[in-house]
């Protein structure tokens, strides 16, 4: 996935990089390996967790979340 990839569609902790893009897993609260995965609207660069979500994730690489 190219880390310019804009996503949308995404909660203010997805779109802060605070939560996964395609779980929403909390990286505050959870120690989970986890990548960029493209960016927010705002610019804020957004992540996914390493396995399933980072193939959910490069599958929704129109820019479209889920």
């Amino acid at each position: 996935m190219n880390h310019d990839t804009i996503v949308a569609g995404l909660t203010a902790s997805e779109a802060d990089g605070l939560a996964c893009v395609a779980c929403g897993a909390d990286y505050l609260r959870v120690r989970v390996p986890h990548v960029p995965v493209g960016r927010s609207v705002t610019d804020s660069q957004v992540f996914a967790c390493v396995g399933c979500c980072l193939d959910d994730a490069q599958r929704a690489a129109g820019g479209v979340r889920r």
